[in-house]
């Protein structure tokens, strides 16, 4: 998703939801929803220096010998979490429950 994507998700809100029921400043409305929306994407990334819990499925961000990024979908042991930072230069990991919508509805 791109910063454009959630802008335009926040317009399109804001005259569809919003625009009548007196949310406020338009301005005020779609800065808050954007930064939400940018809260929320990068709220599921971790820091490599952070290992893992051992045994969950994750998407990790590494960088290749020849600097290029790329993702790929691990499941990682406690031990060998040090080692593959090290040789495979893994930057950020992201749980794979995490990056599924929740489809859960409120009570």
């Amino acid at each position: 998703m791109k910063r454009k994507d959630i802008k335009n998700a926040a317009k399109w809100h804001y005259e569809n939801l919003c625009l009548y029921q007196d949310y406020g400043d338009e301005e005020v409305y779609l800065d808050g929803f954007v930064d939400c929306a940018d809260w929320r994407i990068n709220s599921i990334w971790h820091d490599a220096s952070e290992p893992p819990i051992t045994g969950k499925e994750a998407l990790v961000k590494y960088m290749t010998g020849d600097l290029k990024i790329k993702y790929r979908v691990d499941v990682f042991c406690g031990h060998e979490w040090k080692e593959m930072c090290h040789y495979d230069k893994l930057i950020q990991f992201a749980y794979i429950e995490d990056l599924i919508p929740n489809v859960e509805e409120e009570s």
